[in-house]
């Protein structure tokens, strides 16, 4: 169903996190984050709802296993929810469902956390993780990751959809945290085709 990596780097405060799915439009719905407290990503057969709630549980000082578990709670059903937790000072909390399709798990290291579903294998996990930690820039670390569990066989479906977010401070508009949100909705290569999208992107904006 879906593969993401998340990760705090802590030189710049940012948070990024990347997904791929063999659905349509992941983007759309498994990530959301806020500067400044972190990423999270709700996949399996997703509730949406589970994102907002989480970051809400955060901002209100709870850790992130205690807002993972309260947002839990008010699920109809989080057998089916896969869900990664990815914060700075709140700790990283992950959850998988009991109906949640295999292959499935999460991993994490350092700053940087891989958690997927009904994947080829396991290789497709441990060789994100691995890619996340050689390099530096946080969205080189990122699309490297995905790129990594891409070839190592992504999603058993088959990969359909990508998308990368950063979230930070804006260098211009103070308050406004979302510093990067690319997609690719659908694709036959769709993490190839969000690497050109990012360069597209740098080189527009010269970032």
């Amino acid at each position: 169903m879906t593969y993401s990596v998340l990760v705090f780097d802590g030189g710049s405060g940012r948070f990024g996190v990347g997904v791929v799915s063999g659905s349509v439009a992941v983007g759309s719905r498994v990530p959301l984050g806020r500067g400044g407290l972190g990423v999270v990503v709700t996949q399996g057969y997703t509730n949406p709802l589970l994102s907002r709630y989480i970051l809400e549980y955060l901002d209100r000082g709870y850790d992130a296993e205690e807002a993972l578990d309260r947002a839990l709670a008010g699920d109809p059903d989080p057998r089916y929810r896969q869900v990664g937790v990815l914060t700075a000072g709140y700790g990283v909390a992950m959850y998988t469902g009991e109906y949640v399709p295999m292959v499935r798990g999460g991993l994490y290291r350092g700053d940087c956390m891989c958690i997927g579903n009904l994947l080829s294998s396991d290789d497709v996990l441990s060789s994100m993780l691995s890619a996340c930690n050689r390099f530096s820039s946080l969205e080189d670390r990122i699309l490297k990751a995905l790129e990594a569990g891409s070839r190592a066989g992504g999603d058993a479906r088959g990969d359909r959809s990508s998308a990368i977010l950063i979230y930070g401070d804006h260098p211009i508009f103070k308050g406004y945290d979302k510093l990067l949100d690319l997609r690719v909705d659908y694709s036959m290569n769709p993490v190839k085709d969000l690497m050109e999208l990012y360069e597209i992107y740098r080189e527009a904006y010269r970032v």
